[in-house]
């Protein structure tokens, strides 16, 4: 009878450690995914400053930038997303990586584009410049 109570002491007593570790395990991995997607976030925060930057310092004319969802395509691993300068002129863009700039294609289209080329890029800043950054928000508050 003594014996029974002991197996059962130890079985409850187990099962409540395997519960602790495998909680804990839970936590780390949820912890990591939270670090993995700020880090993320930060690296869109910079890409957008980046493409303002790019923008202010290369056209003519730029008041307002307001940039778009950016999404990333499973298949190729490319962040995608959209400017609009002025209230008018849109512009695409895409990298392979969020933190590396030299990478970075940006697409216009003529017909929705009419800002012109600066002769000569000049070291300005985005001083004068309204932006609506994106920054990863996808409006239903998950981020990326």
């Amino acid at each position: 009878m003594m014996q029974k109570k002991y197996i059962w002491l130890i079985s409850i007593a187990a099962v409540i450690v395997i519960i602790l570790i495998g909680g804990k395990i839970y936590m780390n991995s949820l912890d990591k995914k939270e670090v993995e997607h700020e880090k993320k976030v930060q690296q869109l925060v910079k890409a957008e400053e980046y493409m303002a930057l790019y923008l202010v310092r290369n056209y003519e004319g730029v008041h307002t930038i307001e940039f778009h969802p950016v999404t990333q395509t499973k298949e190729t691993g490319f962040w995608h997303g959209s400017i609009d300068v002025n209230n008018g002129s849109t512009l695409t863009f895409s990298m392979r990586n969020l933190s590396d700039f030299d990478d970075i294609g940006i697409r216009v289209n003529p017909k929705t584009f009419d800002l012109n080329k600066k002769k000569k890029s000049l070291n300005e800043d985005l001083e004068n410049v309204k932006i609506k950054y994106w920054r990863g928000n996808n409006g239903d508050g998950t981020g990326l």
